[in-house]
């Protein structure tokens, strides 16, 4: 059991009254009758604020009036929480049960207040993060068009990504407070203490339908002593159907892969940060067959819940990278090979140990889907080479790599740049100046934004290499049979329940195929 005052007062007799409002959510524009804002939106009971200002996109939360007569006319309601030295026990160690618990017993104190429905479920939420004292984010992570928030620096202003108007610079400073708060959620919730060796940490809060994955590093990592990113893995899944209408890929592109994929050969997404890489792989890991045996190993959850459609998969998370020894995605990887598994999803790629995990399951004859934060393939192989410390022989077990790009200008566009395959040489030359591996280009997207097959898919080296466990007349055959069934389920805009059910069908109708 766990008392949430240990954690959050250090005083339990501390009285919402000595608290006051001096932190609470964001300070009222006294006297702001400025009208030069270029837009404005309400989000719940906050108004946002958007303008621009010596050449600087600012976001602006503003707290309505409405808002502000609410939380004068019931924020008595701490002392029916604080007062109680049990009230506040439970078991479950997470962001959401925090949450939802605190949600639950604030609503139920504001039942002697006149409230609407409505009101007091808003009211409930805000207290409940007024509580662990990080109220002031919550405008932030509750409005959609922020993608990601940052902080450099204790003493600097939040900015964050708007997905209308790109980088913009808010009116949030954090307190010392919050600052220590911020700290004490990440430990709790991520089971790892800050100190001067661990001084770095990832984990993900759950809220709303949405995950938030937060990063925190600290002094001495940190010469600022707190930088703090907080991004947005919307509830949204985005299926193929949807990002070929997105014009992320082609459906050519999207047959190919899942032509692979379902023969059991591995598939590697490469990308700078948030070029899409997860999103694709989460749609094609939606499009495979359901029998087929999952085991994901991560670190943070980005992969879908598919449980409840008769999906098979088997979910492993293990220590992030930088922190301790435990829990290693190279260890669970050992395990995993007993486990029968048809498919190893190991999410992203980060480390020379998460380099060791992939390759050694390449090794054993798994393969899977991973992504991996480079811009190309050859800077991969780089990092592979002389930072993870891969042997290059190793290299040739990826079979397909996908390259991600995307625009730097607001709104973002990502898109599948190229799709590559790695072709053995009689001689690779390995030097720091030179990587002289062979690529095969089989699909590019070019200067028009049109994606063009460059390689037959029955004149790549990946289909020669089944060619060695299935005849080619099989081959060919299974592709023709998969563009016939999968090819109309990719062209359809349907709920995502109608498209679970046909993907499970195809499957049913290609399994003698595949």
């Amino acid at each position: 059991m766990m008392n949430l005052q240990k954690i959050f007062f250090k005083n339990k007799n501390v009285r919402a009254e000595n608290r006051s409002l001096k932190h609470f959510l964001i300070e009222l524009f006294n006297g702001d009758n400025e009208q030069s804002y270029l837009e404005n939106y309400i989000i719940e009971y906050f108004e946002i604020l958007l303008k621009r200002f010596n050449g600087r996109n600012l976001y602006y939360v503003k707290c309505s009036k409405k808002l502000s007569t609410l939380i004068e006319k019931t924020c008595s309601v701490f002392d029916d929480i604080t007062e109680n030295s049990n009230i506040l026990e439970f078991e479950e160690i997470s962001f959401k049960s925090f949450i939802e618990h605190l949600s639950k017993l604030f609503y139920s104190s504001m039942k002697k207040f006149t409230l609407s429905e409505e009101e007091r479920q808003f009211l409930s939420t805000v207290y409940a993060f007024e509580f662990m004292k990080i109220s002031r984010l919550f405008p932030l992570l509750i409005d959609e068009h922020v993608q990601e928030f940052y902080l450099d620096s204790p003493l600097t202003r939040i900015y964050l990504d708007h997905d209308r108007w790109g980088r913009c610079l808010t009116n949030i400073i954090l307190t010392e407070e919050e600052v220590q708060a911020i700290k004490t959620h990440m430990q709790t919730f991520s089971g790892y203490s800050l100190d001067y060796l661990t001084n770095s940490l990832k984990t993900e809060w759950n809220f709303n339908k949405t995950t938030y994955r937060i990063s925190l590093d600290i002094f001495p990592l940190s010469p600022t002593g707190f930088n703090l990113d907080v991004r947005k893995i919307f509830p949204q899944t985005y299926t193929l159907p949807q990002l070929i209408q997105f014009k992320m890929l082609s459906k050519e592109m999207a047959l190919f892969l899942l032509f692979f994929l379902n023969f059991g050969r591995n598939v590697t997404i490469v990308g700078e940060t948030n070029s899409g890489k997860t999103t694709l792989l989460n749609a094609l890991d939606l499009f495979l067959s359901p029998e087929k045996r999952r085991i994901y190993v991560e670190d943070v959850q980005e992969s879908l819940d598919l449980l409840k459609y008769d999906y098979h998969q088997a979910k492993y998370r293990v220590s992030p990278y930088d922190v301790g020894s435990r829990g290693k995605k190279s260890v669970e990887v050992t395990k995993i090979l007993h486990r029968s598994p048809n498919i190893i999803i190991l999410g992203e790629i980060q480390s020379e140990e998460h380099s060791r995990a992939l390759f050694n399951s390449l090794s054993s004859g798994i393969r899977g889907m991973q992504t991996f934060h480079a811009t190309s393939p050859h800077q991969a192989f780089r990092r592979w080479i002389f930072s993870h410390k891969i042997d290059p022989v190793s290299l040739l077990e990826l079979d397909i790599i996908v390259c991600m790009g995307k625009t730097q200008e607001f709104p973002v566009k990502r898109f599948v740049s190229s799709i590559y395959e790695i072709l053995p040489s009689e001689e690779q030359k390995i030097s720091f100046e030179k990587i002289d591996f062979s690529l095969n280009e089989i699909f590019a997207r070019n200067v028009n934004e049109d994606f063009v097959n460059l390689v037959p898919l029955e004149n790549t080296y990946t289909f020669k290499k089944l060619m060695t466990l299935y005849s080619e007349s099989h081959l060919k055959s299974a592709y023709e049979k998969m563009c016939k069934i999968v090819e109309p389920i990719l062209e359809k805009g349907t709920s995502f329940e109608t498209l679970v059910k046909e993907i499970s069908n195809a499957w049913v109708m290609l399994k003698d195929a595949f």
